[in-house]
């Protein structure tokens, strides 16, 4: 195998589970950025995409998108699988000259990276994000950061994580996800969101429990109880989609709460310039699942619209409470009826948090600069000419 040189960059094979995808918008911004910074991609995904809509920017993609061929009788850790998804990425390692590994979670991607480097000896890091690593095993998230050169994850909280249950000399980084500053900014001062009658509360996100979506059903149950007069819309598809809508049913808000199922970015950013609340009541499921920071919130708070949320997980490295968003209780509606009551008849309260919101979102959550410190560790690591350290950019790294 021919690793670059000083004077040229690496071919770095992203492994994924299925790209693109719409819920991991992401993963595409990251893939762009590095290619507008010169870096040479293949992207290695282990299944089709599931989803009938994509991104636009997708097709801005310079990278070639492969595809693992599909075994009908595979299955979830099915070793067959897996021992196939090896060779085919072994192959293609081979075949684009690629010189280092990058995979996106913890779980099955990293897994064939593991198996690929144990075979030709091919260097490999990661990055895991919330799901993946906390409902992956102590014992196996610490035998992969150990055969890794690096590990990135994407907050404060997950790096604190990974570093108390692993005992190992790899890198941990932490770097945002962030956002495109130039996509998510409002188009307009946030009084002229307003329907005059009916403000809009704005939820996006996966229908599962760690979203906390019942908790704001029943809080606009509530203030549709109390006189307020608004629209919720939901966006969204997943599991509980069904429950959703028999819960908004049961409680006589059918008129003013709305479920809009899949929705690509354009249509996101259109719903983020009518809303004037943003609320995401996130919480910790039963078995463990959690949000690190989710995406939209970052999302929400660019484009200077309030936030509301709850100070579990890494959340509060985002929202800085009464600052710019609020923060309740997870579990706990009458805390967000409250909040949501207040927002909805104070504008000047709503428009001071949104900029101060789009202020912390420049100043540690851009996406071109975050990206970059990934950018400066994909040129350091893969050369064996210069053995560079990648400690110094570690340190480049803007904290809070």
């Amino acid at each position: 195998m021919t690793f670059f040189t000083s004077n040229s960059l690496p071919t770095i094979g992203y492994i994924v589970k299925i790209f693109p995808k719409l819920s991991e918008t992401f993963i595409l911004q990251e893939i762009l950025e590095l290619e507008r910074l010169g870096l040479n991609l293949v992207i290695l995904s282990l299944r089709p995409p599931s989803d009938a809509d994509t991104h636009s920017h997708f097709h801005q993609l310079k990278a070639s998108v492969l595809y693992a061929p599909v075994v009908l009788n595979g299955g979830k850790g099915n070793d067959i699988q897996e021992s196939l998804w090896t060779e085919w990425v072994t192959e293609k390692v081979r075949e684009y000259d690629i010189q280092h590994l990058h995979a996106h979670y913890v779980t099955e991607p990293t897994d064939i990276a593991v198996q690929v480097q144990a075979r030709i000896g091919i260097p490999y890091s990661f990055t895991t994000h919330a799901k993946d690593l906390f409902l992956s095993s102590k014992e196996d998230v610490s035998r992969k950061v150990d055969r890794a050169q690096f590990v990135l994850t994407c907050t404060e909280y997950n790096k604190d994580y990974l570093e108390q249950i692993v005992q190992s000399n790899t890198p941990v980084c932490r770097v945002y996800h962030g956002v495109d500053l130039d996509v998510f900014q409002s188009s307009s001062p946030e009084i002229s969101r307003e329907d005059k009658t009916r403000p809009l509360i704005l939820s996006i996100g996966r229908f599962r429990p760690k979203k906390g979506f019942p908790i704001l059903i029943q809080a606009c149950a509530s203030l549709k109880k109390a006189g307020h007069h608004f629209q919720c819309v939901l966006v969204g598809y997943g599991p509980l989609e069904h429950d959703l809508k028999q819960m908004i049913h049961q409680l006589g808000v059918s008129d003013c709460v709305h479920l809009t199922g899949k929705v690509p970015q354009d249509g996101i950013l259109n719903w983020f310039r009518q809303a004037s609340i943003f609320v995401l009541p996130c919480q910790i499921a039963e078995d463990g699942d959690r949000d690190g920071i989710p995406n939209v919130l970052v999302e929400a708070m660019s484009m200077g619209l309030p936030v509301v949320s709850t100070a579990i997980a890494s959340i509060p490295e985002l929202i800085h409470d009464g600052h710019n968003g609020i923060l309740t209780p997870p579990h706990h509606p009458e805390s967000l009826t409250e909040v949501l009551g207040l927002l909805l008849q104070d504008p000047d309260r709503r428009r001071t948090l949104g900029m101060a919101a789009r202020k912390t979102v420049e100043e540690d959550f851009c996406a071109s600069r975050n990206i970059h410190v990934i950018y400066d560790l994909f040129k350091s690591i893969a050369s064996p000419v210069q053995h560079t350290s990648i400690e110094p950019l570690l340190q480049q790294v803007p904290l809070r």
